[in-house]
């Protein structure tokens, strides 16, 4: 996106200044070195690293973005809000040696299922690998925060509305309200279009602040104070990239197409027909009609009503255009591109063609491509800005959204069993059922569900077999 005359002036303006400073820092340092790549400050350039333009009338800003809230945006973004908020966030610690206690927090056992599912998240590597044992944490003042997160919210309120200021603007911002002992008291969501990063010098503070305008005054706040999400935005890398702006194009259709309907609705866009004057009518007599029609016809509510003529006039019917009646089928690409962009399958949203197995496979598109990835952003940014406070060995992890297949699962624990890989009480036990005990918790070969103990033959019994049946023989021939 080309840069206009204001923006051109201001960069070459920048640069200028930069590069004559640049210049007497080297002149007259005491080294005489030029600066370098190993210098910091010679990697921090505006044009660089990208920098916000706007242009056009499409959606530009996060103000923008978030007037956008509405329709099928609107939709497809709380359905990921909720969706995601759905998923229970659990407190975990790795613990250096097995057994180990803790005086402040309570803790309680990882089943295999679950230790298999955080071992598959590679974001949580650094903490696992380390690692003798892994246990959840059931108590601890970070699951007393995002259970209370303020007075006025709480976890599904912060969840949501995270995840809706990141669909809509690509950023979204945490304020950790600072208490006596270090560690956050309370968590406030700020409104991501008032909040911007404020730039450093170099890449060691690249963002050395973040300013929040409120009426027109800028508070400054730390860095310190801030947990910042954004989704990844190739043309500025410090900031957050909005998925309104990545399909401008068809929200700005999308609109459109809505203002149209409502135009037409309203008698503004398109004659319903026209009216063809047959004999001479005075100027009054026209006026008089004219306001006669709009009182009778005009608006939604009074399409349909039949319509009489004074003599002389004669009315024609406006036909659609093919042009117009491919709109209504532009209507429904808009709408499926929309979801698309937000990672929901459209058969998640509509009604048609739907059964069971559509419904389900949509589900677990949505679950996989869509809530997945979120859950997985905001936990890794949690464990790297927020849980460090109180403890190096805590992690935090959702659930695993994505939902088995029935199907595949049952054929798999039949074709474990019927291999006398598993168990039928471990089958019990995975699918939280109690276990029954005695041959139940026998491995079975073979088709016929044989307990294995019975089914293998031990080769020193079939020596002594052997040999008694040759002892036998032996007495049968002497006699």
């Amino acid at each position: 996106m080309a840069m206009n005359v204001i923006e051109k002036v201001a960069y070459i303006a920048g640069r200028s200044i930069g590069s004559y400073r640049k210049g007497l820092e080297s002149a007259f340092s005491t080294s005489g070195a030029r600066a370098d790549v190993t210098d910091p400050t010679a990697w921090l350039d505006r044009y660089s690293w990208g920098e916000r333009l706007s242009a056009g009338n499409k959606p530009q800003t996060k103000a923008d973005f978030i007037r956008q809230f509405q329709g099928w945006v609107y939709i497809a973004t709380k359905l990921n809000a909720q969706s995601l908020a759905s998923i229970p966030l659990k407190l975990y610690i790795a613990k250096q040696t097995k057994g180990q206690k803790f005086k402040t927090i309570t803790t309680k056992p990882v089943d295999k299922m679950k230790l298999k599912y955080l071992q598959s998240n590679v974001g949580l590597d650094s903490y696992l690998t380390k690692a003798e044992e892994i246990e959840e944490v059931t108590e601890h003042p970070f699951l007393e925060l995002t259970k209370n997160v303020n007075p006025y919210q709480n976890r599904r309120d912060l969840l949501e509305m995270t995840t809706m200021f990141l669909d809509l603007t690509g950023e979204a911002y945490w304020f950790l309200m600072p208490s006596n002992l270090g560690i956050p008291k309370e968590i406030y969501v700020i409104p991501s279009q008032y909040i911007n990063p404020k730039f450093g010098n170099s890449l060691d503070s690249a963002i050395e602040a973040y300013v929040y305008n409120a009426k027109g005054v800028d508070i400054i706040l730390s860095p310190d104070n801030i947990i910042y999400f954004t989704y990844p935005n190739p043309n500025n890398v410090f900031t957050g990239f909005s998925t309104i702006k990545g399909i401008a194009d068809t929200i700005y259709i999308q609109n459109q197409m809505d203002e149209f309907e409502t135009a037409l609705f309203e008698n503004r866009a398109r004659v319903g027909g026209v009216i063809t004057q047959k004999e001479i009518i005075s100027l009054a007599d026209k006026e008089r009609m004219k306001e006669d029609l709009k009182q009778r016809h005009e608006g939604a509510r009074k399409s349909g009503k039949v319509m009489w003529l004074p003599k002389g006039l004669e009315y024609t019917r406006d036909a659609m255009t093919p042009e117009e009646i491919s709109f209504i089928e532009g209507r429904r690409w808009t709408m499926e591109e929309i979801c698309l962009a937000f990672d929901i399958p459209p058969g998640a949203l509509t009604s048609k063609d739907v059964n069971r197995s559509n419904s389900e496979t949509a589900d677990y598109r949505h679950a996989k491509n869509g809530v997945f990835p979120r859950c997985r952003r905001i936990e890794e940014k949690i464990n790297e800005r927020l849980l460090p406070r109180y403890d190096e060995r805590l992690f935090c992890a959702f659930d695993n959204p994505i939902p088995e297949d029935r199907e595949f699962k049952l054929k798999e624990n039949v074709e474990y069993m019927q291999a006398g890989a598993v168990s039928r009480d471990e089958i019990r036990s995975e699918i939280g059922k109690e276990p029954r005990g005695g041959m139940a918790d026998d491995l079975l070969v073979d088709s016929r569900f044989m307990p294995i103990t019975n089914g293998a033959v031990n080769p020193k019994q079939v020596d002594e077999v052997v040999e008694k049946a040759k002892e036998k023989l032996r007495r049968l021939l002497t006699r």
